[in-house]
């Protein structure tokens, strides 16, 4: 008489074969490293970013478009064709951070490029956010009034004790971007008081850029 073995697989075991065919067939597709989820998330999202390169107001400096580049901590105008001016929470961005009316002035903080466009971060009443060059407008009917009666549109001469004047990028005496020599005829921009003491916003044939008032004369030097 012959006895037959009965054969018995157990459930954990069954199921533990089929994880490691999965594991071994994933092994087996795979061209690259093994990363987490969180990971791959990650390298989705910058593959995804936006490319900035920084500009600058340097000597001279244009946009793309050809236009000068603003420098930070000028007071500018909301311009566009809409009666609300979109205003983006990154350049180059396509979501809607915030909207302020044109006509509103805001002051320049900072210029960035995307893809050959000029972006600039702007401090509005709204709040913060990026917008493009094409709707932004350097202030021309300034209120404000420096020293010897010059305000925006007016015309004057850089003076000082050197043969080359500083042009800064804000305000603030920290950064140079541009020199220009003494006598050049220059164009007001902006009026801006900063710490007690006046400085301007000029168009010199360098470029834009900021002088303190001290380095500005009505008059032309013989």
């Amino acid at each position: 008489m012959n006895s037959q073995k009965n054969t018995t697989i157990h459930p954990k075991l069954v199921l533990l074969l089929i994880v490691s065919l999965i594991f071994l067939a994933g092994i087996a597709c795979q061209t690259g490293e093994v990363i987490t989820p969180a990971e791959a998330t990650a390298r989705a999202k910058e593959a995804r970013a936006v490319k900035v390169k920084k500009t600058t107001a340097t000597p001279g400096g244009k946009t793309e478009s050809g236009s000068d580049v603003i420098p930070s901590g000028t007071k500018a105008t909301l311009v566009g064709k809409a009666y609300l001016i979109n205003i983006y929470k990154e350049p180059g961005s396509t979501r809607i951070h915030i909207q302020q009316e044109k006509g509103v002035e805001v002051t320049v903080l900072d210029v960035t490029n995307v893809n050959g466009d000029t972006w600039y971060l702007i401090d509005a009443p709204a709040g913060q956010g990026w917008v493009k060059g094409e709707n932004l407008k350097i202030t021309q009917t300034g209120e404000a009034e420096g020293q010897n009666g010059l305000q925006p549109g007016s015309v004057a001469y850089l003076t000082g004790k050197t043969y080359l004047i500083n042009l800064y990028k804000a305000p603030d005496g920290k950064r140079i971007i541009a020199q220009q020599e003494r006598g050049a005829s220059v164009e007001i921009k902006d009026v801006h008081e900063e710490n007690g003491k006046t400085w301007y916003l000029v168009d010199a044939p360098t470029g834009l850029g900021w002088v303190k008032a001290e380095n500005l004369t009505t008059e032309k030097p013989k």
